[in-house]
């Protein structure tokens, strides 16, 4: 017989964990001035450019460093083509000028260069995209927790949607504290960070769901344990194998990509111990709530 673990007995360690996380990444957060909204969010400038000669990612940087740009090569590299993006500058309601001081930057160090594309993001279309990520955020949770009521029973949506909002909410405030830059990609990786949660504590709970249809002398505590310790080979292996995939991605796949899989991996981690430690200690106290 399989051994059974007691992980509900650690469950208050676990709360803890995640209140000292939250209010530390909070506090770095508000120190930091905030979250670090990139382009996307706030308006300024996007830039394919092609350099006739030799040219780098460091480089380009360092000539444009007093415009905190983000800089990524694309395509092979004897094509040198990068993109360069920089935020709109305070206060203004136009990027043309942000383009052409980083145009004149650029040609200062750089002979040659062509501008393949050149993308402008204004303030109102900044913010039009950060409402509508905050409106798709809570449409993708509310359908979530319709579905998950139908399909199993509203007290196992419950469980799942803390642990999600747990997840997203530590997610967010992670960026916060690294300064990692609030943008499309990054959303990305917290909604993909929402469906890992939900399919990882889904798991658990169907096995819970089967114990619990199984006449015994268990408490529903015992039921969960029980159930935990029989899901924990694949939710370990899950993780491991998405860890290692998204690890790949963090060291090999360059700037562009390193806060995207940053964000993930942290995800992976939170998402994997709140299925045990946060969505299942909900359940309970949900039972246990509603059945006096």
């Amino acid at each position: 017989m399989k051994r059974i673990i007691p992980f509900l007995d650690y469950k208050f360690l676990a709360f803890g964990l995640s209140l000292a996380m939250l209010v530390v990444f909070s506090a770095g957060t508000i120190i930091n001035g905030g979250l670090n909204f990139g382009v996307d969010f706030v308006g300024g400038v996007k830039i394919v450019a092609k350099f006739d000669g030799t040219a780098d990612e460091a480089g380009i940087r360092d000539v444009l460093k007093d415009l905190n740009p983000m800089v990524q090569q694309i395509g092979q590299d004897e094509k040198n083509e990068f993109i360069v993006s920089t935020k709109l500058a305070s206060g203004k309601t136009s990027s043309e000028a942000d383009f052409e001081k980083v145009k004149k930057l650029i040609q200062s160090r750089y002979k040659n260069v062509e501008f393949l594309n050149i993308e402008n993001v204004g303030p109102a279309i900044g913010n039009f995209l950060k409402k509508s990520a905050i409106k798709l955020f809570f449409v993708a949770l509310i359908i979530m927790t319709i579905y998950l009521a139908f399909r199993f029973q509203f007290k196992y949506s419950v469980g799942t949607m803390a642990a999600i909002l747990h997840d997203i909410l530590l997610s967010i405030v992670f960026c916060g504290i690294t300064g990692i830059e609030f943008n499309i990609p990054v959303v990305a990786a917290l909604l993909t960070i929402f469906g890992y949660s939900v399919n990882d504590t889904i798991v658990i709970f169907d096995r819970i769901r089967e114990n619990v249809q199984i006449q015994s002398k268990q408490t529903f505590d015992d039921v969960i344990n029980r159930s935990i310790s029989q899901s924990l080979s694949r939710t370990l292996l899950t993780s491991l194998t998405t860890l290692f995939a998204v690890l790949s991605l963090y060291l090999l796949g360059g700037e562009g990509l390193n806060d995207f899989a940053a964000v993930l991996l942290f995800g992976i981690f939170v998402g994997t111990y709140s299925s045990i430690y946060i969505a299942s200690p909900v359940l309970i106290y949900w039972e246990r709530a509603v059945s006096r």
